[in-house]
């Protein structure tokens, strides 16, 4: 075993629960999808807000809320609730049972109608409602044209997803993934990490606070602190790894522990398969929001 794999092994057991995580959240079909709903001067929603257990739900109003007056249910059933000038985010914890519903009390700071929000959350096991934007008032065309954009994106990554499954080999799986459960053909890993803020090319919505990279074969990824500096939550979609030389690596499929805010730090990895011998070096890396409408672009990421 090389001396580079013992030295990088307690990261690499750190790192394994995350590298493993996204076939998880994949299969619950809940990463990138958006809920968009209006309530009328009732103020209530027609069917319940799916929560699952240990993952987070966003809730983003397009107006003002009362943060110290929001009234949750069982709040001491949630493992994480936190509020923004216009979000709610909700993580159960595991004690919430499959199928138990409860009530959530949202006030308005102005006094349009409807002034309160009361909402249905319903733990589920399976499509889980994981961002849902709620409009008091009526939506724009603008908003619309997003809804329909973004479900041609999801059909066109699922039609992308079943070539790459018919591809692939059922009792294989290559990379990091294959490494840390002991059938890749990775032999030597390298790894490398930065406490200091990623650059990025302005105007940029997010930052990066710190990172660790991995390079092992033809097998690169990135684990990141994410944070939002500014506009609406982000879901990472597309991602992209350039380097000087104008070659371009599509990503896999990424895994994100939550939407990024800027109240908190979302954690997330990205893996790319590059087919050219020219690492370590330099390089950039570009991610969209799950819509593809927005995108900024880190810059200086090195791959010892």
């Amino acid at each position: 075993m090389p001396s580079c794999l013992s030295v990088a092994l307690p990261v690499l057991l750190w790192s394994t629960c995350l590298l493993a995580a996204a076939p998880h959240q994949e299969e619950k079909g809940d990463a990138g999808e958006v809920l968009r709903v209006e309530v009328g001067p009732e103020g209530t929603l027609a069917r319940p807000i799916r929560i699952g257990l240990g993952l987070s739900t966003t809730l983003l109003f397009d107006a003002d809320i009362q943060q110290d007056q929001v009234s949750l249910e069982g709040r001491a059933q949630f493992a994480r609730v936190s509020t923004g000038n216009a979000l709610l985010v909700l993580v159960p914890s595991r004690e919430l049972r499959l199928g138990e519903t409860l009530k959530v009390s949202i006030p308005y700071k102005d006094a349009s109608v409807p002034a309160r929000l009361v909402l249905t959350l319903q733990v589920k096991d399976e499509a889980v409602d994981r961002q849902v934007e709620v409009y008091r008032r009526s939506r724009s065309a603008e908003s619309y044209r997003q809804e329909a954009e973004q479900l041609r994106v999801e059909l066109e990554r699922l039609r992308q997803g079943d070539k790459r499954e018919l591809a692939t080999v059922p009792d294989r799986l290559d990379g990091f993934r294959g490494f840390v459960l002991g059938t890749g053909p990775v032999t030597v890993i390298t790894v490398s990490s930065s406490i200091h803020r990623v650059p990025c090319e302005q105007p940029c919505p997010l930052s990066i606070e710190k990172s660790v990279r991995y390079r092992a074969g033809s097998r690169r990824a990135i684990h990141f602190e994410l944070r939002l500096t500014e506009g609406l939550p982000w879901i990472v979609g597309r991602t992209v790894l350039l380097d000087g030389k104008g070659h371009a690596w599509e990503g896999l499929t990424p895994w994100q522990s939550a939407p990024a805010a800027s109240e908190a730090n979302a954690k997330v990895t990205v893996e790319f398969e590059v087919n050219t011998p020219s690492m370590p070096g330099i390089y950039s890396l570009k991610i969209w929001d799950a819509a593809g409408t927005r995108s900024a672009l880190f810059t200086n990421m090195a791959f010892e």
